[in-house]
């Protein structure tokens, strides 16, 4: 697994914008507009996850334009940098007092790393363990194949 943090998630999200439009953006902007979600305020503070797919989280900002960025875009540019992964994307904001709504930004990143294999596939990993002389491996993948093939 793999943890980001808010400048992690800033620096893909930046970098992914220019290259699909093709256009270098000057910042990214957190936004704490959110009146339509007030119900997710829990003591001063705002919570947004995957849940929340259609959220605008910031504002791109271009030469020319602002252009709103969503959370769903968000996972979508984490998803293109860590193929193959399941992503919980977390925004938070503080309302608290002194705080306006200072943005932070956190994802797991977590991979699939452990395949469906077939017991025609784990008898030929047995087969280059045997070569391998790797009795632990060997071990493991007898293992696999009697609790498939029982």
């Amino acid at each position: 697994m793999i943890r980001l943090d808010t400048q992690d998630i800033v620096n893909i999200t930046m970098k992914q914008i220019a290259g699909i439009f093709k256009m270098e953006p000057l910042e990214l902007r957190f936004v704490n507009d959110f009146r339509g979600e007030q119900y997710l305020l829990t003591n001063d503070k705002l919570h947004l996850s995957n849940q929340q797919y259609w959220a605008k989280v910031m504002d791109c900002v271009f030469d020319n334009h602002v252009r709103p960025v969503l959370m769903c875009e968000v996972l979508y540019f984490l998803r293109n940098e860590f193929m193959e992964s399941d992503i919980k994307l977390k925004f938070s904001y503080d309302f608290a007092e002194g705080a306006n709504g200072l943005a932070t930004a956190t994802a797991e990143v977590c991979f699939n790393d452990s395949p469906e294999l077939q017991p025609a596939e784990i008898a030929e990993l047995i087969d280059f363990a045997l070569a391998l002389q790797d009795k632990n491996w060997f071990e493991e993948l007898t293992a696999k194949y009697k609790q498939l093939t029982a």
